[in-house]
This record gives structure tokens, sequence and C-alpha cells, in this order.
């Protein structure tokens, strides 16, 4: 029972690293058809990690007259 579990984990991380290369080679493929880059998921540019609106920055804010600050 041990070897097939062993065989089992071994085949689980194969796997996984064959579809890392595959997606990696689509993105490599489509970069090339396209002619601009395209980033990977894990990359901060990526549009997992995008921010769907903009970080509050205070040396943006225009104070007016009457303002209390």
């Amino acid at each position: 029972m041990g070897e097939i579990m062993i065989e089992l984990i071994v085949a689980v991380i194969v796997l996984v690293v064959m579809l890392g290369a595959v997606y990696v080679g689509a993105v490599i493929n489509e970069e090339e058809r396209r002619g601009k880059r395209i980033p990977l998921f894990w990359e901060k540019d990526s549009y997992l990690r995008v921010t769907k609106r903009k970080v509050f920055d205070k040396s943006d804010i225009k104070y007016r007259d009457g303002d209390n600050t």
C-alpha cells in the first residue's frame, strides 16, 4: 500500500510540472502570435493582481478654502 501512495504522489508532482510547462509554452506561443508581452499569472502585473481601484494617495487631494484640515 505504501508503494502505491509514493507512486501516486510522484505522478501528481509530475502532472503539476507538466501542466506548468504547457501553460508557459502556451503563453510564449501567444506572445509571439500577438507580438506583445503577456504576464504569467504569478508575475506582478498579471490579470490576477490588477487592482480595480486606485490606491488612495493623500498628495492627490486638492484642498479649497473652507476645508477643515
